[in-house]
């Protein structure tokens, strides 16, 4: 089992951790996603004929519980069984199919960009990868999932297996897709697999800090990022408490321990309309991230001292906030948005 670990450390994603292995990590958790392994859906298995994304001309069926958006007229997003793919859990598995991509440049076959991290990848250009006209472009395919009853400043762990298709061995090379946990997009590798060429895929846990009692948990995939490469086969999507992590596996930290207390600040008006005012007597740099009511990151700001933010761009509603010095001391609330 080769283990590969990549921190993060100026956001509520604490780390990434890969096994290259296709048994799940940890043992009888209590599953917060459901319908993780995708055996109950409406799709019958195999190549192109049954496409569960809307915006399809292909589509005829579901996966229950997971929303597919994005894609177009020609993605193909479909059911895989072990006759196309390794499947660790169950009978079923989610294919991505989405044609070609491009993640560096307008030039296909052009992967100079792709620098991986372990299995994380934070080389791609802004407004890459895109796919072809039909297919999504730069939004891609997605599939997923909001989990209710969270809670705030507790860790998560999200555990997913990662395969893709083969081909017979013609797809060798790795691919990329997107899981975004309420925190902005994180760009994965996956690879080829099937029992003669490539038997064995990848097992990705992503610990998190919730932000609020509900995630929205987003796989997405743009299609082939060069003519061998392979696309995504996604399988036992998991989500638990920290405290339910098989005990082998490290908890994850930060390069600077985080702790949560009150720190000195002030945040006004609330409710706020147009601008919104931090004010704080911290030393050096504060950090501010502002999360919408389904965990999306909507503002992110290094400021010292005062900093006042135009908001006329943010719909009503509830929002949270963490505010962090730079010793990782960092304080969290919500606050409400008026029209």
């Amino acid at each position: 089992m080769q283990v590969m670990v990549y921190s993060y450390t100026s956001s509520q994603v604490l780390c990434v951790q890969c096994f290259e292995q296709n048994d799940s990590i940890s043992q009888f958790v209590n599953n917060l996603i459901d319908n993780g392994g995708f055996e109950h859906t409406t799709c019958t298995p195999g190549w192109f004929d049954d496409c569960f994304c809307p915006n399809s001309t292909k589509y005829n069926c579901d996966i229950g519980e997971w929303l597919c958006t994005g894609g177009d007229v020609q993605s193909y997003p479909s059911i895989f069984d072990s006759t196309l793919s390794i499947i660790p859990q169950g009978k079923n598995a989610a294919y991505f199919g989405n044609g070609n991509a491009y993640p560096c440049s307008s030039n296909f076959n052009d992967t100079s960009c792709i620098a991986a991290h372990s299995c994380v990848i934070t080389t791609i250009p802004i407004g890459y990868p895109i796919s072809l006209p039909g297919y999504g472009e730069m939004i891609g395919v997605s599939l997923e999932q909001t989990v209710n009853g969270l809670t705030v400043g507790e860790t998560y762990v999200l555990e997913f297996w990662a395969g893709g298709e083969s081909l017979s061995g013609v797809l060798p090379d790795d691919g990329i897709f997107g899981v975004n946990v309420g925190f902005g997009r994180m760009m994965l590798r996956c690879n080829p697999t099937d029992e003669t060429f490539a038997p064995t895929g990848t097992r990705f846990i992503i610990q998190f800090v919730a932000t609020s009692s509900s995630h929205t948990i987003r796989f997405t995939n743009w299609g082939h990022v060069c003519a061998t490469c392979t696309e995504l086969v996604l399988d036992d999507v998991r989500l638990y408490a920290l405290d339910e992590l098989d005990a082998s596996v490290a908890r994850c930290i930060t390069k600077t321990k985080e702790t949560k207390e009150d720190i000195s600040f002030a945040l006004y008006p609330n409710p706020f309309t147009s601008e919104l005012t931090i004010l704080t007597d911290l030393p050096g740099t504060v950090e501010f991230m502002l999360f919408n009511n389904v965990s999306e990151l909507v503002v992110h700001r290094k400021f010292q001292e005062i900093i006042t933010l135009n908001t006329t761009g943010l719909s009503p509603g509830i929002y949270y906030y963490i505010i962090k010095d730079e010793k990782g001391h960092y304080s969290m609330g919500k606050i409400l948005k008026e029209k």
